[in-house]
């Protein structure tokens, strides 16, 4: 079997069980190839890995380090930030979410946040220059990837998600296991499927991602300092009649009980009117999503 270079393949990066391999692509966005290398990783695997992105990785690197300092501060402070008025928006604290058909809450705190919302002033010039330049960007070379080089569609999938108010930066803290209290069995995400249209997830502080391939074996994603992974989200697979696939995956735990994670997914959405399939709205849709994964936590 010939593989382009480009593949990522080999004993420690290769997606797939035996007989079976997910070829997720590694994309160069400088590369003429890129809008079709992208979109064929995305049809065939649900994910991309997009390399020379032209974000500074100082900048993910000291946005990284900004929230961990927040996350670590005490509980009091923390919750000064929890949004009463928007569910979606703000902190949530540790165990307050569980994905859709799970028996546990993950293992993480995380803080939503989109242009004029509340947010910690220590942490607010670092992730709102990192939300510009993944929303006005490189998410923007991404949806023209998939209007030029995507399946025929009637949906403009780079207008559908102009400016959407729905899109929004997760920062997730995946604290280190030996300093929380955890339920036998438990993981830091259990395996889900993204809400949202596209997914950008910039270097993570440390590994654990993990994708299920058809046959529901798990398999690491490749942690490569600088690279973006994307996948695709629910809204994007029904939007395209399920031509782009919404792969399930999780975060599981490290072998190591000291060691923290930093990660910091950037949710693009469609705009809220959006017909997703007939008599479907994106808003429709994330209501009924949200109302699904966000549990009590007294």
């Amino acid at each position: 079997m010939d593989l382009n270079p480009g593949w990522i393949v080999g004993k420690t990066t290769r997606i797939g069980g035996v007989g079976e391999l997910m070829q997720v692509k590694i994309c160069n966005l400088r590369s003429n190839d890129f809008n079709q290398d992208f979109v064929d990783s995305l049809i065939n695997t649900g994910f991309a890995v997009v390399t020379h992105h032209g974000i500074d990785f100082g900048l993910i690197k000291d946005t990284q380090e900004a929230w961990r300092k927040f996350f670590n501060q005490n509980r009091g402070y923390k919750e000064q930030f929890v949004n009463a008025q928007d569910p979606n928006m703000g902190f949530k604290g540790f165990g307050s979410e569980k994905a859709l058909g799970a028996t546990k809450v993950d293992l993480k705190e995380f803080f939503h946040w989109k242009p004029g919302q509340q947010i910690p002033e220590e942490v607010h010039n670092l992730t709102a220059r990192l939300f510009s330049l993944l929303e006005g960007d490189v998410a923007g070379k991404l949806l023209h990837a998939l209007n030029s080089n995507g399946p025929a569609t009637n949906m403009n999938y780079s207008k559908v998600c102009r400016n959407s108010d729905n899109t929004i930066l997760r920062a997730l803290y995946y604290p280190a296991l030996d300093s929380i209290k955890q339920e036998p069995g438990s993981i830091r995400a259990s395996a889900h499927e993204d809400i949202n249209f596209l997914t950008l997830l910039v270097a993570a502080s440390a590994p654990g991602l993990q994708v299920m391939d058809s046959k529901g074996n798990w398999h690491d994603v490749p942690f490569e300092d600088n690279s973006i992974i994307v996948n695709v989200g629910d809204m994007l697979q029904l939007a395209s009649n399920k031509v782009f696939k919404s792969t399930t995956h999780r975060v599981i735990n490290p072998d190591s009980s000291c060691a923290d994670r930093i990660s910091i997914p950037f949710f693009l959405h469609a705009n809220s009117d959006t017909m997703l399939v007939p008599g479907f709205t994106a808003k429709q849709y994330l209501e009924q999503r949200l109302n699904e994964i966000y549990i009590k936590v007294e």
